[in-house]
């Protein structure tokens, strides 16, 4: 099983699913982010034994850093919109080979499917209204997925993989 700590989230897949953090890829820091201002990319991309690939992007409003909710849906499909656009040069040019092969096999995907991973503090503010921020989403990334996730660890929705805010145990025989 594989394990991704993002931001103190723990995502674990199945053994037969790929999962990186696409936003540590040497190709994207290295290389495309220095293409020009503004580009940014979501936090895992995930690929199915299905061969769905998923664009995961993760928000934790339990802490104060996170992107204000107004500005959450635009930020969201620009991550989205520069990842996509970063997977095919990746494809042709990324030197770590399992970049390269992430790429090609995510580029040849049967379907695409946008999820935000999203979590909230229980009662202070900021909250997000997560149906609206579904509809925006739904219109900016309609060309892309026009049925865009909300998830957090309360509403899995059966994506596939748990997300916990513990790392799992490992036994080691």
């Amino acid at each position: 099983m594989l394990t991704l700590n993002v931001d103190g989230l723990f995502f674990s897949f199945p053994d037969r699913w790929r999962a990186s953090k696409f936003d540590e890829w040497g190709y994207y820091r290295n290389q495309f982010v220095k293409q020009r201002n503004e580009i940014q990319a979501i936090d895992i991309l995930v690929l199915s034994p299905e061969n769905t690939a998923f664009l995961v992007e993760v928000k934790d409003y339990r802490h104060p850093q996170a992107v204000k909710p107004s500005d959450l849906p635009g930020a969201i499909a620009n991550k989205v919109f520069c990842t996509l656009a970063a997977l095919l040069p990746a494809r042709l040019h990324a030197i770590d080979l399992d970049e390269k092969q992430l790429s090609r096999d995510v580029l040849n995907c049967q379907r695409l499917q946008v999820v935000v991973h999203i979590e909230q503090p229980q009662a202070h503010l900021p909250r997000v209204d997560l149906a609206d921020l579904k509809q925006k989403l739904k219109k900016l990334l309609r060309a892309i997925d026009a049925h865009p996730k909300i998830i957090s660890m309360t509403k899995p929705q059966r994506m596939g993989w748990d997300v916990s805010a513990r790392s799992p145990v490992v036994v080691v025989a």
